[in-house]
Formats: C-alpha cells, sequence, structure tokens
C-alpha cells in the first residue's frame, strides 16, 4: 500500500519478469476505462488500447501483463496491503457478487469535471499532467456534498431501511442517475482471448 504523501506513485508495472514503462496521466486511464466499457468495440480496438497505456515495447499479452495493467487502473496499491488485495479480490470474484454499477468514469464525467474545479481549483481539461494515482485520490477525498459523491450514494443506496415514501423517492433517483451496463471481467477477457 503506497502513502500518497511521500511514497513515488508508480510509472511501471511488472510481470512475466519483465517492467513495463507506462502512460501515467489521467486522461489515458479514463479513456481507457471508457473503451473497456464500450461493448461495440471490435477486439482490435480493445487490444490497441490495451497497447496505448504503455511508453516501452509489448511483445504479447498474457494474463499476468493483463493482471498488472487491471492492477494499475484499479489504483490498488493506494487501498490495500497485498494480502488485503487478495482478500478484496476472492470475495469480489465470488459467485452471485454482482451489483449494479455505482460510479462510471465517462458517464460522470461532466460531474467529475465540475466538483475538480468547485473543490480543488483543477480544470481537468486545462492541466498539463495529472498522475492516474494523485486523480483517483483527490476524487476519493472529494467530500459527501459534492454531485459525484451525491450519485454514488444515492445509487448505492439500500432501500430496505427506508419508509415506502422515501424508497418511491430515492427510486425515483436511483433511475435517473443509473449507469448503463459496463463491460463484465469475462467480457474484457474474451476481447483479449485469454
Amino acid at each position: 500500500m503506497l502513502n500518497a504523501l511521500y511514497d513515488k506513485f508508480p510509472d511501471s508495472v511488472q510481470a512475466d519478469g519483465r517492467t513495463y514503462l507506462i502512460q501515467t496521466d489521467f486522461r489515458v486511464w479514463l479513456k481507457f476505462a471508457d473503451i473497456l466499457s464500450d461493448k461495440n468495440l471490435p477486439p482490435e480496438q480493445v487490444g490497441s488500447a490495451f497497447l496505448s497505456v504503455f511508453r516501452s515495447p509489448v511483445r504479447q499479452f498474457s494474463e499476468p501483463l493483463l493482471d498488472a495493467v487491471f492492477h494499475f487502473l484499479k489504483a490498488y496499491d493506494l487501498y490495500y496491503h497485498d494480502e488485503e488485495l487478495e482478500a478484496f479480490k476472492l470475495a469480489h470474484d465470488a459467485p452471485n457478487s454482482y451489483s449494479p454499477p455505482v460510479f462510471d468514469w465517462k458517464f460522470d464525467s461532466r460531474f467529475i469535471l465540475g466538483d475538480f474545479l468547485h473543490y480543488y481549483q483543477i480544470d481537468l481539461t486545462a492541466v498539463e499532467s495529472l498522475h492516474w494515482f494523485k486523480f483517483r485520490a483527490l476524487f476519493d477525498a472529494l467530500p459527501e456534498d459534492a454531485i459525484c459523491m451525491k450519485r454514488i450514494a444515492y445509487r448505492s443506496a439500500d432501500l430496505s431501511q427506508c419508509s415506502e415514501s422515501e424508497k418511491k423517492r430515492i427510486r425515483k433517483i436511483k433511475q435517473a442517475v443509473a449507469i448503463p451496463h459496463i463491460m463484465s471481467d469475462e467480457e474484457i477477457g474474451a476481447a483479449f482471448m485469454l
């Protein structure tokens, strides 16, 4: 687990006994996430997007390399120690663990832009470079009253503890802010033919 205050954010991933230099700007990773969520793209375009995150040559796709890229995309090093990450992965790989997504980088992009401008005075369209992990840390630090955080709260609200009138109100909001389907891990693996 990295300490965002003093550890250097990574600029590479390790797989297959090699170190691969990668792009670190948040835009690269947002575009990559968008491409992965687009079910209509052909596998070649997904593969091309995968290669675009690297600054050093990639000879071939491998499952460890794919895992390393997704590890970086999900910024696990900001959140988990190695043993915690394994427990997290096991819990989320369990059958029937699917729940609707509560956030999508593309679908919610205009709210991200507004929240960063409002709370940090960072214009994400004009900033020269911002490391993906720093972007993620700032995003996670947005206060509860930020538009993005409100949307997440409504999407993840547990209606079982609400009165009937409150359930009706929250269902209406959930429907208004619902996210379209996002590609599953199996669909992503199929795109890379792993």
